[in-house]
């Protein structure tokens, strides 16, 4: 198993990529939002980037905890990389 903190770590250093994790009905969500997306999410936006949820091409911070072991789709990273993965993948323009 990948550590994808090391694809954040990455994205602040050169200042510029994205980490997606879409999902489909054959691939289910696999990162929890309260212990991964959210801290990650809060960190990439105070930087300068920007995250998406994956489904609606919001911040996957405005995303509503509901339960413990939540899980979401999330894009996170540059504001540029993040908005052309909501146009392609959110179809949102």
């Amino acid at each position: 198993k990948r550590d994808w903190s090391s694809d954040v770590y990455q994205q602040f250093t050169k200042q510029q990529g994205v980490f997606s994790n879409p999902t489909s009905d054959s691939s289910p969500a696999k990162l929890r939002l309260a212990f991964e997306a959210a801290p990650f999410g809060l960190l990439v936006e105070k930087a300068g980037g920007k995250t998406s949820d994956g489904v609606t091409g919001g911040s996957v911070l405005d995303v509503q905890i509901n339960q413990v072991d939540q899980r979401t789709a999330l894009c996170i990273g540059s504001s540029k990389e993040v908005d052309r993965f909501n146009e392609m993948i959110c179809m949102v323009e």
